[in-house]
């Protein structure tokens, strides 16, 4: 948190973050929409885990940049939180559509 050259590491943080929270609203806004709830939700988790993860790494940044150990604590807590959730819930998503308890995204 107090080293000298935090700056550019926690710049560097902050673009990465943005540029993955632009990344996850250009995901939620699908060329085809799709057709069903399953495709309906795998766009949105694919947005939300960019979005939010994106969010918790400028936040990381920020407080690193600023010697917040609170908001480092809490933005490293959620986007971990976060990323696994989302990615469970993914995964779930596409293990039902291969057991074929819910559609395909290919029917």
């Amino acid at each position: 948190m107090m080293w000298p050259g935090r700056m550019y590491p926690a710049i560097a943080l902050i673009v990465a973050g943005l540029a993955l929270v632009v990344f996850g609203v250009c995901t939620a806004l699908p060329r085809q929409q799709p057709k069903d709830w399953p495709e309906w939700a795998l766009v949105y988790l694919f947005a939300f885990r960019r979005t939010v993860v994106g969010l918790c790494i400028t936040a990381a940044g920020v407080a690193w940049l600023s010697q917040l150990a609170w908001l480092l604590a809490a933005s490293v807590c959620v986007g971990i939180g976060e990323l696994v959730e989302s990615s469970y819930y993914i995964g779930v998503l596409r293990w039902g559509q291969r057991r074929g308890s819910i559609p395909s995204l290919t029917t």
